[in-house]
């Protein structure tokens, strides 16, 4: 307890407390903006913080890692554009409450899950600390090829009217993910002989375009505000916050996936967004409320992106392995201050890992305060004219698929999909499941090659542990669901038409 309010302390010093305020601005900004999120600052800031105490510079960096998530919820759920991969999922029921002028209660929700989600974080570290090396040692490369076999088909199953369709679009954005240099050969696959593909098509891209450009594209064809025509602003904080603890559960069960997600180094907060997610939906007793516009949805989702923050950071502090992009910078960040995050770490300079945990906490609610003061503002943009609010938010796609490598093709491959994911929703071929086989492709790719290059028993290795077993049980559920669901209805109307 004496290093948590010596942590504290050390942040309410007035130039730590200003460099953390920075932090979460900037953290909020960034996650705003399509494209860029908090990683991409902290990678600009981190030359910066060189000559800076080092409690100033984590303070500074720590803030911006804690809140770019909830930055990109807000534009997730208002204009159904995710700030970063995590918040994809969020706008499958934001964005709907949204249309139903319900921007606020979600925005609400998903503010006080963001705060809940931060201390599950702090508290993560803490408790995973002591058995860390235990777990890492019983995750494998069979493990990590099933556990994203098992979130592709999770979602497939969940966010799509068709398990058929769910899984078309899924195969595809695998696909899409095999563009480019092979993982472990090094040799370039279906690039055409063109330069560009060989560096494979950018994850982000991909996403943009499927989900935020297509949906400008299809609010221009329908010539409606966000909020449609005749629909009134009904929303409200208390009701947001209310929903939180109303669904405690969900918050709970997603709470617990994202701490297994977050510790698996690699799997990040993508997938343990989406599989909060397809468990939420399978756990209910009215899954066809989710897609339309279900609170429930936006709490799972919301609090597995940010709760999975602390799993992503015990990788990195406790055995020097990032758990996402945004830790790998961090690293970055530990190195040029002289300190060896690994097995040391604890023992060297545990007040570090204390006032990563306390700035983590203190980050989440400054950046709540700060959005709930302005949500009313925000929630009239939902009523903004079709014609004057797409084009912005097509500028903004283009602006931040250009920005990540300043390839002017990047910007082409986002105005292609936005098309493709415009015409996939409209046919009923969620475009969430590409997107999703797009991020999980490269981590299955290398885990099942990796699987058998270290394997004896080739294709056995995948059903000879305990934990990879527990992956295929899991990843079958979602696909043979609908098919024992549909043999029982038929049962139920045999026997109701012999009893007739």
């Amino acid at each position: 307890m004496e290093s948590f309010i010596a942590a504290f302390a050390t942040l309410f010093q007035w130039h730590n407390f200003i460099a953390l305020l920075i932090g979460v601005m900037g953290g909020m900004v960034f996650g705003v903006l399509p494209g860029i999120g908090g990683g991409e600052l902290m990678a600009v800031l981190i030359p910066l913080t060189w000559k800076m105490d080092v409690t100033t510079a984590f303070s500074l960096l720590i803030g911006i890692y804690a809140t770019s998530k909830f930055g990109g919820s807000l534009t997730a759920i208002l204009f159904n554009v995710p700030g970063d991969n995590p918040n994809a999922a969020t706008l499958l029921d934001g964005f709907p409450m949204a249309r139903q002028g319900k921007a606020r209660t979600a925005i609400a929700a998903s503010a006080v899950v963001s705060i809940l989600g931060g201390w599950v974080s702090a508290l993560t570290i803490v408790a995973f600390l002591p058995v860390m090396y235990w777990l890492i040692l019983h995750l494998g490369p069979a493990e990590y090829f099933l556990l994203a076999l098992f979130g592709l088909t999770a979602i497939a199953a969940v966010s799509a009217k068709s398990l058929t369709k769910g899984l078309i679009s899924g195969g595809i954005g695998i696909m899409i993910s095999t563009i480019g240099y092979h993982p472990l050969v090094g040799k370039p696959r279906f690039a055409m002989g063109s330069y560009f593909l060989q560096d494979g098509i950018q994850m982000v891209t991909v996403v943009i375009g499927t989900l935020a450009m297509s949906q400008a594209i299809a609010l221009l064809m329908e010539g409606s505000p966000i909020a449609a025509k005749g629909v009134k602003l009904t929303g409200s904080i208390w009701e947001g916050v209310a929903a939180c603890f109303k669904h405690f559960g969900v918050f709970v069960r997603s709470s617990l996936i994202a701490i297994v997600v977050g510790i698996a180094p690699g799997a990040g907060a993508t997938v343990a967004a989406f599989l909060a997610y397809a468990s939420a939906v399978k756990a209910s007793k009215n899954p066809e409320n989710f897609g339309k516009g279900d609170i429930r949805g936006v709490i799972a989702a919301e609090t597995a992106t940010n709760a999975c923050q602390g799993g992503d950071l015990v990788p990195t502090l406790i055995l020097g392995i990032p758990g996402s992009k945004a830790c790998a910078i961090l690293l970055g960040a530990f190195i040029i201050h002289g300190i060896s995050p690994g097995p040391q770490l604890v023992k060297t300079r545990p007040d570090i890992i204390y006032l990563i945990i306390a700035g983590l906490v203190l980050a989440h609610f400054i950046c709540v305060g700060i959005s709930i003061f302005f949500v009313g503002a925000m929630e009239k943009l939902t009523t903004t004219r079709a014609e004057i609010l797409s084009p912005i938010i097509i500028v903004f796609c283009l602006i931040g698929s250009y920005v990540i490598r300043e390839y002017p093709q990047d910007m082409l491959i986002t105005v292609i999909f936005g098309i493709v994911g415009y015409l996939m929703q409209k046919y009923g071929y969620h475009p969430i499941p590409m997107v999703l086989g797009l991020i999980l492709g490269p981590i299955a790719e290398f885990g099942f090659f990796q699987a058998l290059r270290y394997s004896d028993n080739g294709f056995w290795v995948f059903f000879t542990r305990p934990q990879s077993v527990v992956l295929i049980i899991l990843t079958l559920i979602p696909v043979l669901w609908p098919i024992v669901k549909s043999q029982k209805a038929r049962m139920k109307k045999k026997m109701v038409l012999k009893k007739a």
